[in-house]
């Protein structure tokens, strides 16, 4: 996540998902896996913000993203204090990759164990990543901090939480892109999984990884959410 991503369409999606739950009940954490602004466009497709109909999926959330989106300089501080998640505690402490590999293996590995006290008391954990998840657990590999670790979404479920992940398809074919998805029940088969893609603008899915206890209720959240979300949203088949 940048902070110049805040707003978009993609941006919309996500908190009304997260709030779905929060309405439910659940304590939501967000890893914000926060890099530095890039200087690039992405993060300006706000337009939808003029359209009423897309208002209707989630007014609280459409009202305080086209507030903030006027602003000269938007951070995802201001999503945490605009109160849309209800009772959500955040990590926002910026990632970074610097120095030789050792080192950059060190500064991941504290910069983790920092957002595991932080977000300690939740059940669901969102992480927020750039990219996705990355296919190894290399966090030395340059460009890694575009991306969480498969050990550090194992480590969140060994917890006790629930994990929730975002990633994209980008060119994959429908072979790597079914394999990409089922990457973490290979490391957690107990794990329960719930895929849902996000379908306006680029296309942009959220992996649950459930405990079985949780299973029914996040089901039936995640139904509940589809419903007024049809068909932007879609839950996909593992």
């Amino acid at each position: 996540m940048k902070n110049q991503y805040v707003g978009d369409v993609g941006d919309f999606g996500k908190y009304a998902l997260l709030r779905a739950f929060a309405e439910a009940g659940i304590r939501v954490g967000v890893n914000w896996y926060l890099t530095e602004d890039d200087g690039s466009n992405d993060g300006k497709f706000t337009n939808y913000l003029n359209d009423e109909n897309m208002r209707n999926h989630s007014p609280e959330v459409f009202d305080v993203l086209r507030k903030l989106v006027k602003k000269s300089k938007k951070s995802v501080i201001d999503i945490q204090k605009s109160g849309i998640i209800k009772d959500a505690l955040f990590y926002a402490k910026l990632l970074k990759t610097e120095g030789t590999p050792v080192q950059r293996t060190s500064l991941r590995n504290n910069w983790f164990r920092k957002s595991e006290k932080a977000l300690s008391d939740t059940e669901l954990i969102f992480m927020d990543p750039d990219n996705g998840l990355l296919v190894c657990n290399d966090a030395a590999k340059l460009g890694a901090e575009k991306y969480i670790l498969p050990d550090e979404a194992e480590q969140y479920f060994r917890n006790g939480h629930n994990v929730v992940y975002y990633c994209h398809k980008g060119r994959r074919t429908a072979k790597l892109w079914q394999e990409y998805k089922s990457l973490m029940l290979e490391r957690i088969p107990e794990a329960k999984p719930i895929i849902l893609t996000f379908r306006k603008g680029s296309q942009r899915s959220y992996v649950f990884l459930i405990h079985q206890k949780d299973f029914k209720r996040y089901q039936k959240i995640i139904d509940g959410f589809l419903q007024g979300w049809s068909p932007i949203f879609t839950e996909e088949t593992m």
